[in-house]
């Protein structure tokens, strides 16, 4: 099939290491180097019917829950500090640990609010005074 984007090249299967797309919320998610995607060998553009689309989306919400996952891991508190921040960010006692075995899967929103407490604790006493204000 010739491609409808260029008019150049023509859309073959293609699989291999090293290609990223933006998956939700992570813009360079690594697609799996054994997963085929229909791809313009002259622009790069991706093709896909509504069966391909599935197919991939199935795969990369595979890769995207274990990148979730690192990225969780990567950044969690010590057990000391756990309890406060289960408190604190209203998780259940426990969930944090249940997340460093790889039991649960976490929230976009949980890595991100995770991360930003690592890399700045003082996040954490925001949160904690955002709670405490009137709205």
């Amino acid at each position: 099939m010739k491609c409808h984007a260029c008019f150049q090249g023509n859309v073959v299967s293609q699989a291999g290491p090293g290609r990223t797309t933006r998956y939700k919320t992570i813009p360079n998610l690594p697609i799996p180097a054994d997963l085929e995607m229909r791809t313009c060998d002259h622009c790069g553009e991706r093709w896909f019917t509504p069966a391909d689309a599935r197919r991939i989306d199935a795969a990369l919400e595979v890769v995207y829950r274990q990148e979730l996952l690192r990225r969780v891991r990567a950044v969690l508190p010590d057990a000391k500090d756990a309890d406060r921040i289960e408190r604190d960010l209203g998780l259940s006692r426990g969930y944090l640990s249940r997340l460093r075995a790889g039991k649960k899967v976490p929230s976009e929103v949980l890595v991100a609010l995770l991360t930003l407490i690592h890399e700045r604790p003082r996040t954490l006493k925001e949160v904690e005074a955002m709670w405490g204000r009137a709205v």
